[in-house]
């Protein structure tokens, strides 16, 4: 089978709208949590946990809407163009057969912002307009016009698997050029939060009250957080005809259900531990020789405990040597596209030579105070093999394994 590649990034989030700033954000452990504003909706009501989120800039938001309904289409769009130009590809025409190139995109809320939007305008009629929601705004549609704009006519699809979209999303992009179906792949996520996506977060007493702080003892919750983040994939030999910077590759992928709860997880962590297990296996790796996990690591009670229980059970007493560390401490959890700004972060790390950092960190989870945990700023470091996970709502689990580009073969 090929090898997969990566050789072009994109991503637009609360501390950075494009990946220069994204990757300075990462080395100095800047939060982009700030206030929600009324103008996005409104957090005054006692109910909430706390008013505000890892979000972006209103106007940055709304300026989509004057020709996109969905607004995801666009900001998508956006961001997969930036991704192109930092592959070295030309945004309008990047195939000699538009059928070897296909998309695929991870979402979780879909055309929910928009949605809540018309909603909350029809209810008091200022701008409420029936045709926002006549109009075509469902997930597949967006993925439709993504490849309509682009020419592509290979394969495209929309994965919702909740928190797990975004990695899913990227491992099936893997698997399509692994087994030689395309050439090259577009993939990713794209999330923005609306009030429906907060208020379902805050009634299961999802949020955090303050900060986010994963792996902390006393970690209370999540953030929200919004991101568009895409990846350019190939096969090695595309990559090396055209002489393409190579990120890193993407060596093995695993997806399972704990089949346990919809939004609990099981807290012993078997399917956890399946799905690295199972990434690691599929890119003929043993778990001795990852060095950095980028965790899931949402902040909540029950989601870091069962993670570090899957961890211990792949790594045993090498757990204290792994670095491990949860980037949503810094730009939230942004559902659909976290596990897409998570490899990203990872992929950043081992070309720059960092381990990204979760800050917030007071006083690890009891039991777990000799872990190796990345905090407050990045580290200088090497990363040769890591994992990134993605462990989400409905038990949907999934895993991918990432190598230095210096151990291409």
């Amino acid at each position: 089978m090929t090898k997969v590649v990566i050789t072009g990034m994109a991503i637009c989030c609360s501390t950075g709208e494009n990946l220069l700033q994204f990757l300075q954000s990462l080395k100095q452990g800047r939060s982009g949590r700030c206030p929600i504003p009324l103008t996005r909706f409104d957090t005054s009501s006692l109910v909430y946990r706390n008013r505000s989120g890892a979000t972006l800039p209103y106007e940055e938001i709304e300026k989509f809407a004057r020709s996109d309904d969905t607004i995801l289409t666009e900001f998508a769009i956006n961001v997969i163009q930036a991704a192109l130009v930092d592959a070295g590809l030309d945004t309008q025409k990047m195939y000699t057969d538009p059928t070897d190139v296909g998309v695929c995109i991870g979402t979780t809320v879909g055309a929910g912002y928009s949605f809540m939007k018309f909603l909350k305008g029809k209810l008091d009629l200022p701008n409420g307009d029936i045709n926002t929601v006549l109009k075509p705004c469902t997930t597949g549609t967006i993925a439709g016009s993504i490849a309509k704009y682009f020419k592509i006519q290979g394969p495209v699809s929309v994965i919702s698997t909740a928190c797990a979209s975004g990695t899913n999303s990227v491992g099936r992009a893997f698997d399509l050029i692994r087994q030689n179906r395309v050439k090259r792949m577009i993939a990713g996520g794209v999330d923005l939060f609306s009030e429906l996506t907060f208020s379902g977060f805050n009634s299961l007493q999802a949020l955090s009250k303050d900060a986010c702080r994963p792996f902390d003892e006393d970690r209370d919750g999540l953030m929200l957080g919004d991101a568009a983040a895409f990846l350019i994939m190939e096969n090695i030999e595309e990559a090396n005809a055209r002489k393409a910077r190579i990120y890193g590759e993407v060596c093995g992928y695993a997806i399972a259900n704990e089949a346990f709860h919809a939004t609990g997880p099981d807290p012993q962590g078997l399917r956890a531990f399946a799905s690295m297990k199972g990434a690691l296996d599929r890119a003929s790796l043993k778990p001795a020789e990852v060095n950095y996990i980028n965790a899931h690591g949402t902040g909540t009670r029950a989601n870091d405990i069962m993670e570090l229980a899957a961890i211990q059970l792949l790594l045993g007493p090498r757990m204290k040597e792994v670095y491990i560390s949860s980037t949503k401490s810094m730009v939230g959890h942004t559902l659909g596209a976290a596990g897409s700004v998570e490899l990203i972060a990872t992929l950043l790390g081992m070309f720059y030579d960092f381990i990204p950092p979760t800050i917030n960190m007071r006083r690890p989870i009891k039991g777990f105070e000799e872990v190796n945990f990345v905090r407050d700023h990045a580290l200088p470091g090497k990363i040769l093999i890591a994992l990134s996970n993605s462990f989400g709502f409905g038990g949907n689990v999934a895993s991918i394994a990432v190598r230095h580009k210096d151990l291409l073969a």
